[in-house]
């Protein structure tokens, strides 16, 4: 919509007319003025004022007002999509200027959604830091279920994970970090404990533990899904919010549960088996997905960790 791109920079300035737009942001979200006048505290007649404002200097309709609740018209839901990316523009930018100019470096803000992902990146990151100094990093742990929207959000410049939500993907690079297959994690003194490699058969005729729904998202509906290719419903027993408290569970109620292939958690070395999975279907890949042209220092950590790849 580079109509409504240009007119809100072009009338009363850029500032007041970018930090109007959580208004309507949330009137097409919720579709309630009240909702959105005690969410922003104005008034309702506040929020009406601001949408005849904007239909008036746009020249289109941007709600359709004869439904209840109200519904955004084709314009209405251009005008939304364009008003999140030019909102979380200026809210990158109020944060990242002043840094830079008082620091003179760039920042590079990932999401990551487990240990294994910095564990791949943390000997790039020291290459890369010794050659580009300037640029810092920010690590934030994420759930697998959030990382697409907190990339779409703008709070990070590139999120690591796997299964990401497509509808908040779209029009983002990705590269691949890492491709494998899942393995059974099986506790000592569990009754498949000493196999070197497992059947699915085997498998399923025992009760597992996985991360829960919450926590993975698709990737929860991709391990079933996977199962099913298998010929085979999974017996979930138990689930768990992270990690540790799903490797307690392993080791307490001894369950199976699956890790990566490229992943053994070292502190519980003895106490538990990976072992591979005879034919199955639960491959993964590991990718990093990035916000193309908005953070210059981006494109070339992308690169060069494309490069450090290749080698390895």
């Amino acid at each position: 919509m580079q109509r409504a791109a240009s007119t809100l920079r072009r009338k009363g300035g850029i500032t007041r007319r970018l930090e109007r737009l959580p208004i309507f942001i949330d009137l097409y979200e919720t579709r309630s003025y009240t909702k959105t006048a005690q969410k922003n505290y104005v008034s309702q007649a506040s929020v009406t004022q601001l949408v005849n404002s904007l239909e008036e200097e746009f020249g289109v309709k941007l709600f359709d007002r004869s439904t209840l609740p109200i519904q955004a018209t084709a314009a209405g839901k251009q005008l939304y999509h364009d008003a999140k990316i030019l909102l979380r523009q200026y809210i990158q930018l109020k944060e990242v200027l002043p840094r830079l100019e008082q620091e003179g470096a760039s920042q590079i803000r990932l999401c990551y959604t487990s240990q294994i992902d910095l564990q791949i990146l943390l000997p790039f990151v020291r290459q890369f830091k010794a050659a580009h100094p300037a640029v810092a990093f920010q690590v934030e742990l994420c759930p697998f279920r959030d990382a697409s929207q907190m990339l779409w959000a703008g709070k990070c410049d590139g999120a690591i994970g796997i299964d990401f939500e497509p509808e908040f993907t779209q029009g983002m690079e990705t590269l691949v970090l890492y491709e494998g297959e899942y393995q059974a994690l099986v506790p000592q003194g569990h009754p498949l404990f000493q196999r070197e490699v497992l059947s699915r058969e085997e498998l399923y005729q025992y009760p597992l533990v996985m991360l829960s729904p919450e926590v993975l998202g698709r990737s929860y509906d991709g391990m079933i899904r996977h199962a099913q290719l298998d010929g085979y419903y999974p017996h979930i027993q138990q689930t768990a919010n992270d990690l540790a408290s799903e490797l307690f569970v392993m080791l307490t109620e001894n369950l199976i549960g699956f890790v990566p292939d490229n992943y053994f958690p070292e502190e519980y070395r003895g106490q538990l088996r990976r072992i591979p999975i005879e034919n199955g279907h639960h491959q993964f890949r590991l990718e990093l997905k990035y916000l193309p042209g908005e953070n210059p220092a981006v494109p070339l950590f992308v690169k060069e960790l494309s490069n450090y790849l290749k080698n390895q």
